[in-house]
């Protein structure tokens, strides 16, 4: 299944990881490095999944989860971060976030999350 995903992570290296691992895999990709970018790419209702670092420059992950979950964006998001604060965690996840990965992630485990949740916003779930 091909799917529109986007990536949002302030560290060129990071993004470049995923978008090659993901492109490989047929899917198209976008990336973008700050959290005002991310907001408004998020918002225009096109991709099918996000990758979003909580540490973004200018919006941090957690805010644009919120905004887009309070502005009706169904986009099931990933947040891909070093976050060690569980209470933070805790917060994204409940602003809407789909899922959380710690940094530093392999592959397999972005794999398996992607399809989970590509699969159940497929289902209509």
């Amino acid at each position: 299944m091909e799917a529109r995903i986007l990536i949002a992570d302030r560290n060129p290296a990071v993004t470049l990881v995923i978008r090659r691992h993901f492109e490989s895999a047929g899917h198209d990709v976008d990336v973008v490095h700050d959290g005002l970018d991310a907001l408004e790419m998020g918002s225009t209702g096109s991709y099918d999944l996000a990758f979003i670092d909580h540490f973004l420059p200018t919006v941090l992950g957690a805010e644009v989860i919120q905004t887009w979950t309070e502005n009706g964006v169904d986009l099931p998001t990933i947040i891909v971060s070093t976050l060690n604060d569980e209470s933070m965690i805790v917060r994204c996840l409940e602003l809407g976030a789909a899922d959380f990965i710690r940094k530093p992630f392999n592959t397999a485990e972005l794999d398996v999350r992607a399809q989970i949740h590509l699969t159940r916003a497929a289902a209509g779930a």
